[in-house]
């Protein structure tokens, strides 16, 4: 399977570097109350869901900001780093996952797409949405051209995961734990306000 050019811009993050942590933010915006935001249809997440997936060797609660893909009623997510992603390792020693979508919550059975009817026509949704900001980097760095027919000749290269609701409970999904910091942040605001009167 081709992987990428390293030194190409969707190159995988190291721990601790600037990108890495840039991909984290979102994660903690979710965990300040702006998860419903930052994932919901109608209110400019369109292109985000959170999945929650358990830790391959420590079996906790890992927590996954993901770029979204609808198609039939369904969710998708698009792996950027392949088999590099822990989310996708995490998913293959457990694919009971929890995904979190605007104000919804579900257990998801999560499942490569390999039939091919499916995956064109999760490309196309793909296509039809124009991706995330990484959309075009992405597949340069696949080598693939930006046309659907290129990524559909291409698709071995690609991961497609789809979310099957399950009735089952998944693992712990993320809370807004760090909403108080709102309250410490007007305090100071409200403080300085008073300060400067």
């Amino acid at each position: 399977m081709n992987e990428g050019n390293s030194s190409k811009p969707m190159a995988y993050p190291k721990k601790g570097s600037l990108n890495w942590i840039i991909y984290k933010i979102p994660l903690l915006l979710w965990r300040m109350g702006f998860g419903p935001y930052l994932s919901h249809p109608n209110r400019g997440g369109k292109r985000m869901l959170l999945i929650t997936t358990r830790g391959r060797k420590s079996k906790l609660p890992r927590h996954t900001m993901v770029s979204r893909i609808d198609f039939d009623r369904k969710n998708y997510a698009v792996s950027g780093w392949w088999l590099r992603s822990d989310w996708i390792k995490n998913i293959h020693a457990d694919p009971l996952i929890t995904v979190q979508v605007g104000l919804k919550t579900y257990a998801a059975h999560a499942r490569r797409v390999v039939d091919l009817e499916e995956f064109r026509s999760v490309a196309r949704s793909l296509f039809d949405s124009g991706g995330d900001s990484h959309f075009e980097d992405w597949l340069d760095t696949l080598e693939i051209a930006y046309t659907l027919d290129d990524l559909i000749d291409k698709k071995d290269r690609v991961y497609f995961i789809g979310f099957d609701p399950v009735d089952m409970e998944g693992p712990a999904p993320l809370t807004a734990d760090l909403i108080w910091i709102w309250a410490v942040v007007i305090s100071i605001l409200l403080g300085l306000v008073f300060f400067f009167l």
